[in-house]
């Protein structure tokens, strides 16, 4: 359902575009239904099909809008000064409804409680029925502390309690630019405020509210400078900048049901989206006094082993092409970190003591012996270690501590701390593990945050993507294969290992012998040369020849090791039952890995022993001969 200006109402078809005019009238054609620039539109949260619009009266309709009724009398102040639009201002008369008032605003059917409703206008009034509309009570002259005549541009029904609501109120219009925010628990007879210019700011009207579904003391509010948050239930307010405009107006708010996600729409700067406001519930529930443990990670929220497409459209982004930022995938992990302070040493006092003759007498400093503490407990870095079902670690993430302490995040992409593949250079230190690695099956993992001294841990369920329909058993054998091809990966990165490790060895020798310059080393250069070249032989053997050209290279012939990057791809991507290709690939893989474990055993059983007894027998002497220092 949409509106526009006017009082216009549309139902849309989301799937052919067909939008439904069912804007409502009056039974009378002669009495003018008065509709404000954003009119109020509600659905009944106890059926679907069950609608309500707002004029000066509130209009329901049963059936999506085809037919209406209307349920009350005039809601407003009705006041006769503020309906002269169509008589200009002395410039110009208002041709767009922009100037239309002693509207409704606001209408919020409780969630909790059928057949209690509430309303807000745009001068002032907040109006309540407990009978479904056959009587109204307006409960504005119990708001003492709102100004009066003020705009209502929202009313959030509490989701726990049919008496409670929240009601925002702003006056902006009349030179007020002070927040205003009330609730109720018990249909308007008593009021309290929630928030005032010490929380806010002075000139930062308010325009929404929402109230967390699941944790009631989780409020968001948004102002016309940005958004707020409080975990007290209004108590106190906290500005939320991280990632989002600070002085943006947020106009209204949502929390998703299923995703757990505050939607938040803003005048001027879209729609954002706040991922997965869950930690802020524990700590609405558990008390702010969390917020100064050393460390805590909190519930994970389910993830998906999702299937992903490319959007249609172009395969590249270019000019005047926006993409927004989509939601990283995976499992995220939410935690807490407080950095304890570093204590300084204090230097030793000098200590005064009384001389036999009356007089003082300084002690001299004594500084304290200085020790090694090798096992200081380091806060460099946060540590994630993923457990299976097994209590098997599948997995370590490992991040840089932040610069700050608080709240922080990161994300799983739900895989398997991979095996280092084969190759002919030295891997850089904590490469491999943390990214690639084959996916894991759904289940529910174990997160354990290590950070100094502290552990802590909780669980997240992972699940298979709903739309695909890809029995257990199948995932099952299709993992157990690919393991087994890391298997293959894992023995010829250990064969490339000892290579480069023999290699660095060889060269360490050639190294030596050049500087020695000795002329009886020549066979023992000879061989070292040829070792080298047999170690060489080796790597292409394995990995294939080294194209050192620049561009785009296909090497002309596959390497021993691809063929498990082959069957990688063929079953590792498959979600269908293990077939006669996927057992094809996997036998090439095995047999040319079989192949190379064979000749590099082959090698350090028949050429490298032959070599070491030679080298033992070359005495390099690494001592230098030093000439006496001559004064100048």
């Amino acid at each position: 359902y949409a509106m526009s200006q006017g009082g216009n109402l549309g139902r849309f078809d989301l799937e052919t575009g067909y939008t439904q005019f069912i804007k409502p009238t009056h039974p009378n054609p002669n009495q003018r239904l008065r509709f404000n620039w954003n009119s109020a539109l509600a659905q009944d949260p106890f059926n679907n099909s069950t609608i309500y619009y707002g004029s000066q009266f509130v209009h329901k309709s049963t059936n999506k809008g085809n037919t209406w009724e209307i349920i009350s009398g005039d809601l407003t102040t009705n006041n006769p000064d503020k309906q002269k639009q169509g008589e200009s201002g002395g410039i110009t008369m208002d041709a767009t409804g922009a100037e239309n008032h002693c509207t409704i605003l606001a209408i919020a059917p409780s969630p909790v409680k059928e057949g209690v409703i509430w309303v807000g206008t745009d001068d002032g009034n907040v109006q309540v029925t407990q009978d479904g509309g056959k009587s109204w009570s307006n409960v504005a002259a119990t708001l003492a502390a709102a100004p009066k005549n003020g705009w209502i541009p929202q009313i959030q029904a509490s989701r726990y309690n049919a008496g409670e609501a929240f009601v925002v109120l702003n006056n902006y219009r009349q030179f007020d630019y002070k927040p205003y925010l009330f609730r109720t628990k018990d249909f308007g007879k008593t009021w309290e405020s929630l928030v005032a210019p010490t929380h806010v700011g002075e000139s930062n009207y308010t325009l929404c509210v929402v109230q967390d579904p699941v944790e009631p003391k989780l409020l968001f509010l948004g102002t016309e400078n940005g958004l707020w948050v409080s975990v007290d239930e209004g108590k106190n307010w906290t500005r939320w900048t991280h990632e989002f405009p600070a002085g943006v107006p947020v106009m209204d708010l949502v929390i998703h049901p299923r995703e757990h996600d505050l939607v938040i729409g803003t005048f001027g700067r879209a729609i954002w989206v706040l991922d997965d406001i869950r930690p802020l519930r524990d700590i609405a529930k558990a008390g702010t006094s969390v917020l100064s443990a050393k460390a805590k990670i909190f519930s994970a929220p389910e993830a998906y082993l999702a299937s992903l497409q490319q959007p249609s459209g172009p395969r590249f982004n270019a000019d005047a092409i926006y993409e927004a930022q989509n939601r990283p995938t995976g499992a995220r992990i939410t935690y807490l970190i407080n950095k304890p302070q570093e204590k300084k040493e204090e230097k030793p006092v000098a200590e005064v003591k009384p001389s036999a003759k009356g007089k003082a007498v300084t002690k001299p400093e004594t500084k304290p012996e200085e020790k090694k503490d090798d096992k200081k407990v380091k806060y460099d870095s946060v540590k994630i270690e993923i457990f299976n079902g097994k209590n098997e670690l599948v997995n370590t993430i490992r991040q840089k501590t932040p610069e700050e302490n608080g709240v922080h995040r990161m994300n799983w992409f739900l895989n398997q701390r991979s095996e280092r593949g084969p190759s002919r250079e030295k891997p850089r230190e904590g490469a491999g593990g943390g990214f690639g690695g084959i996916t894991v099956l759904p289940g529910t993992y174990k997160l354990r945050l290590i950070f100094g001294d502290v552990k802590d841990s909780t669980m997240v369920t992972v699940k298979a993507d709903p739309r695909i329909d890809a029995p257990v058993a199948v995932l099952e054998a299709r993992h157990a294969m690919v393991k087994d091809l890391q298997k293959l990966t894992k023995a010829a990165a250990q064969a490339t290992e000892r290579l480069r490790e023999s290699k660095e060895l060889v060269e360490d020798y050639e190294k030596r012998m050049k500087e020695s310059k000795r002329t009886d080393l020549k066979e023992a250069m000879d061989k070292s040369k040829a070792m080298k070249d047999s170690i060489n032989a080796l790597f292409d053997y394995i990995l294939g020849k080294e194209d050192k050209r620049q561009g785009i290279v296909r090497s002309p012939e596959p390497s021993r090791y691809s063929y498990v990057g082959q069957a990688q791809g063929y079953i590792g991507r498959s979600r269908e039952p293990i077939n006669d290709t996927d057992r094809r690939v996997f036998k090439h893989a095995e047999d040319k890995m079989n192949e190379v474990v064979n000749k590099v055993n082959a090698f350090y059983t028949h050429q490298w022993p032959t070599y070491r007894a030679l080298m033992e027998k070359v005495q390099i002497n690494p001592f230098k001969d030093y000439q006496p220092i001559q004064k100048e």
